[in-house]
């Protein structure tokens, strides 16, 4: 039982990142990517912000602020990928797909994982089963 639980949840795991990543990339499917640079940082640690600025496609110059993830600290001049809606260039983010591949091959391999941990859990009981009963 705890095999087929294992595998299910396996499952589950799975077919959340798909459908996670699907609806992801539907978000921003008509979004608009370009290059910007940050002009600079203010604070330090998990206060900080950046000003970020780029040119949209009508060549006007946007600037926003972000708040650097954790793992991604950014510096002033450091070229950055940006995605915006061509609707509102101000709605602008930089680019998070590096760190949307990352969690979703991570999550990927814990499905597997686990899917296959159940089966061999499932298939161990089974033949446990088989040899207690003869």
């Amino acid at each position: 039982m705890a095999g087929v639980l294992l595998f299910v949840v396996g499952l589950v795991v799975g077919g959340g990142t798909l459908e996670m990543n699907r609806r992801e990339r539907e978000q921003v499917q008509d979004w608009v990517r370009t290059d910007g640079a940050v002009a600079a940082v203010f604070g330090a640690g998990s206060s900080g912000h950046a000003l970020v600025s780029f040119t949209d496609a009508s060549g006007v110059r946007i600037n926003f602020t972000v708040r650097p993830g954790m793992m991604h600290r950014l510096a002033p001049g450091q070229t950055v990928s940006i995605l915006y809606p061509p609707f509102k260039p101000t709605g602008a983010v930089i680019d998070p797909r590096a760190a949307r591949w990352t969690r979703n091959a991570l999550l990927a391999a814990a499905s597997l994982i686990l899917m296959t941990l159940g089966a061999y859990v499932a298939w161990y009981a089974r033949k446990w089963d088989s040899l207690a009963s003869q």
